[in-house]
Order: structure tokens, then C-alpha cells, then sequence
């Protein structure tokens, strides 16, 4: 498993569910610690949740998170 996102907990539900829709199965570690004790979790409580892929699905979970975070994501809600 690689670590391919780190971020608040709202942002990584966001990116996983963008990895879910296209196949990739993602682990979400610090998720529940990240909402109660944030600043246990990482120094300050900064971007405490991290979320991890196969080593197989990591170019094209890159590729989707490049895509989310330039703003290039289209939502189905949008077409």
C-alpha cells in the first residue's frame, strides 16, 4: 500500500470516493482519530488523514488526484 493523499477528513472522503467511482480500492488510516483528536494524530492536527493504494492502482490514483486538486474533475452532477 502506498500513501497517495493526505489530507482533512472532509477532503479525503472527497478523494476517495473520486478513487472509489473509478475502481480503486482505498484504506483510510486516521479516519475517526482525525474528527476526534485531529492534533494526536499529526503535529497541530494538520492533515491528519491518509489514504492508501495498491502499488498497481497508483499512477492512475495520482492522475485523479492531480486532476481533483488543479480543479479539472468533472462531476457527473455537472453534465
Amino acid at each position: 500500500m502506498i500513501v497517495v493523499f493526505n489530507g482533512s477528513n472532509f477532503e479525503a472522503m472527497n478523494v476517495r470516493n473520486l478513487l472509489e467511482n473509478e475502481g480503486i480500492s482505498v484504506f483510510v488510516q486516521n479516519e475517526y482519530m482525525s474528527n476526534i483528536e485531529p492534533w494526536v494524530v499529526t503535529s497541530g492536527g494538520l492533515n491528519p488523514v491518509k489514504l492508501q493504494v495498491d502499488e498497481s492502482d497508483f499512477e492512475q490514483a495520482e492522475s485523479i488526484i492531480k486532476n481533483y486538486l488543479d480543479g479539472n474533475t468533472i462531476l457527473e452532477s455537472e453534465i
